[in-house]
């Protein structure tokens, strides 16, 4: 067992494996997340608005490729690991932004014109 699973990280850290992100649509399995607070108070501070007038559109189970998230900064480095986490869609003042996370962290917000 501990050999299929040095092989294996070895085939995703070498590039031979490639893993996309996965998504399942329920917004059940996770009704409500701290991580979904965390990026309502971050969105609020930027709207310069309450969390009470921003509504979660949809939470979804993602599996990053990587610990960016989705995101990728200059001059970070990451891990090449999949990251299990969420797409947090969030509305507020007549727009739609996207955040995405792990179990601990927010990076974001871009703003979405289509959810789907």
């Amino acid at each position: 067992m501990k050999i299929s699973a040095l092989l294996f990280m070895m085939l995703l850290v070498s590039g031979c494996l490639d893993v996309k992100p996965e998504t399942i649509s329920n917004n059940t399995i996770f009704p409500e997340s701290p991580v979904v607070d965390i990026a309502r108070e971050d969105l609020a501070h930027r709207l310069n608005i309450t969390t009470d007038e921003i509504k979660l559109v949809k939470l979804e189970v993602v599996n990053w490729r990587d610990s960016r998230l989705g995101y990728q900064e200059m001059d970070t480095t990451y891990a090449p690991v999949i990251t299990p986490g969420f797409r947090i869609i969030l509305e507020a003042m007549n727009k739609t932004y996207e955040y995405h996370s792990d179990y601990k962290r927010v990076v974001g917000p871009k703003e979405v014109r289509d959810v789907q």
